[in-house]
């Protein structure tokens, strides 16, 4: 999972943190991958592998406080060459069914105003543009609008 998000930092602009940003230690994700699954973390990862590359992931964040446990917040990323093969639609699809299964009510997440494809794409599975949050990011020195996405799973 990390060696798969270090790859999707350098492939494309569109992921929040830049090349060398993103701490190398997999003690994190163990510990978080652990309180998952002892039931202390509703979180959850959904992942598309090739044998043992990993091709995608969404990665859905719980917060664990009562008002808040009932919406998760969405990272996706697939490597480019995956692109426009609709596997970030079944990721996303996937992740739905389990945020539902789950009995969440709501997925949020944003993305970057010029991110096109991935507009398109969480549009196409049901997520509305619910805001615009103006200069959000700096990306290689200019600044970058982001708009605020939801999915109510009612």
């Amino acid at each position: 999972m990390v060696e798969l998000q270090h790859i999707l930092d350098n492939e494309t602009e569109f992921m929040l943190l830049e090349p060398g940003e993103r701490e190398p230690d997999l003690e994190p994700l163990k510990l978080r991958l652990a309180a998952c699954t002892e039931g202390r973390d509703l979180s959850y990862l959904v992942v598309a592998l090739d044998g043992p590359a990993a091709l995608g992931y969404v990665d859905v964040s719980v917060l664990p406080y009562a008002r808040a446990r009932r919406t998760g917040h969405v990272v996706s990323g697939v490597r480019s060459g995956q692109r426009g093969q609709g596997l970030g639609g079944a990721l996303i699809r996937m992740a739905v069914e389990e945020a539902q299964a789950r009995g969440m009510r709501r997925l949020e997440l944003t993305v970057m105003e010029q991110n096109r494809r991935a507009l398109a794409l969480y549009l196409n599975c049901g997520f509305q543009v619910e805001g615009l949050r103006r200069a959000a990011l700096d990306v290689q020195g200019h600044r970058v609008n982001e708009y605020y996405m939801g999915l109510l799973l009612d």
